[in-house]
């Protein structure tokens, strides 16, 4: 079965325990949007250059969802469906209201947490065994400061 999403609206409440109480009953189609978001994200700027230190084609071989580790991007998830959720309830006019300072809000805390995965360093099963081993845990290159 394919993962449709890394957060629910169960791991939205820890972070916000009123979300349900805004008029919608459930958040699923923000959380399947801020999915694609992520993975086309992961694919620009990470993907593509994990994939051939680990000997694989990213034009061959897809982005596979199911061998990330789900865990590790949760909150990412959940920063960017809360930036959806309050996108979707701001009101049309020319002034801010607080669902549009809180989208702005959780789009910071979005782009701080995908800095910060993508500095660190994201665990991919990169042999599809369902473990992720050591040598999967992506550590991002070295860099050396070469003084003249």
């Amino acid at each position: 079965m394919a993962i449709e999403y890394y957060s629910d609206d169960d791991d939205l409440l820890k972070l916000r325990p009123n979300i349900l109480q805004l008029g919608v009953t459930d958040w699923e189609d923000q959380h399947i949007e801020a999915f694609g978001i992520i993975n086309r994200k992961l694919i620009a700027d990470w993907y593509r250059q994990v994939a051939a230190e680990h000997d694989v084609e990213w034009r061959q071989v897809e982005f596979d969802p199911e061998l990330i580790d789900a865990d590790q991007i949760n909150r990412l998830s959940c920063y960017k469906t809360l930036q959806l959720i309050y996108l979707h309830l701001m009101k049309d006019g020319p002034d801010e209201d607080g669902f549009e300072r809180l989208s702005d809000r959780f789009l910071k805390l979005y782009n701080t947490e995908l800095n910060e995965l993508l500095a660190i360093g994201i665990n991919y099963d990169w042999d599809s065994n369902d473990t992720i081993s050591y040598e999967e845990k992506y550590q991002p290159s070295q860099r050396r400061l070469l003084r003249a």
